[in-house]
C-alpha cells in the first residue's frame, strides 16, 4: 500500500492541442483505463472533497483521493477481481485501512457504483515530475488534457507555465475528471 502528497497542474485541451502533443510523446507507451467510482446515495464522499475509485488496467488499484490543503493524499492498493466485483455487487471495501478512512466519512451508509470513465493516457517523465497526455471518454462525451503531477508545489507550477508556453496552449481550466463526469451526468438526467 502507498500513501503519497502530490501537486497536480491541467488544463483541458482543445482537439488541435491533443493532436500537437500527441506527436510529441507517441512513441512512448499509452494505457487505457477504467476508473469505476464510488460513494453513497447522498455523495457524502464527494461532499468532503474525497474520491473513492477502482482503477482497471491489467489489474484493480482501490484508490482512496483526499483533498488537504493545496495537495492530495491518495492511498492505493491493488485489490483482486474478486475484491473488485464484491465492491461493486456489495459495496464491501477490502482494504482495512481505506475502509477506515471512507467509513469515517460516510457513517455507515452504503458504497455504490455510481460512475465509469475510460481513459487513454500517455505519461512521460519531465524534469523531477510526469507528464500525462489525456484522452477522456465517460457520459457521451470526449475531452482533452494535459496534467503535470510532481512533489514539489512551488517547482512544478513554474514548470508547468514553461510547458504550456513551449507547447503554445492557451491554458483552460481543468476540473478533477470526476467533475466533468458529473457535469455531464446532469445534463443527461
Amino acid at each position: 500500500m502507498a500513501k503519497e502528497i502530490t501537486a497536480e497542474f491541467k488544463t483541458l485541451l482543445t482537439k488541435e492541442e491533443y493532436d500537437r502533443i500527441y506527436e510529441k510523446v507517441k512513441d512512448h507507451p499509452g494505457n487505457l483505463q477504467t476508473n469505476y467510482y464510488f460513494d453513497t446515495k447522498r455523495f457524502t464522499l464527494k461532499a468532503t472533497d474525497a474520491v473513492l475509485r477502482v482503477k482497471h488496467r491489467e489489474t484493480y488499484t482501490l484508490t482512496l483521493e483526499r483533498k488537504k490543503g493545496y495537495n492530495f493524499i491518495r492511498i492505493d492498493e491493488e485489490i483482486t477481481e474478486d475484491e473488485f466485483k464484491d465492491l461493486v455487487e456489495n459495496g464491501n471495501i477490502c482494504s482495512e485501512k481505506i475502509a477506515q478512512e471512507v467509513n469515517d466519512i460516510i457513517k455507515g451508509q452504503k458504497i455504490i457504483n455510481f460512475m465509469n470513465l475510460a481513459t487513454y493516457r500517455i505519461s512521460v517523465p519531465y524534469n523531477k515530475g510526469k507528464l500525462s497526455l489525456d484522452r477522456c471518454e465517460y457520459v457521451n462525451t470526449v475531452d482533452y488534457e494535459l496534467e503535470y503531477e510532481v512533489a514539489n508545489r512551488n517547482t512544478g507550477k513554474l514548470e508547468f507555465i514553461q510547458i504550456i508556453k513551449e507547447n503554445n496552449i492557451a491554458y483552460k481550466k481543468s476540473q478533477v475528471k470526476l467533475k466533468r463526469a458529473y457535469d455531464a451526468l446532469r445534463k443527461v438526467l
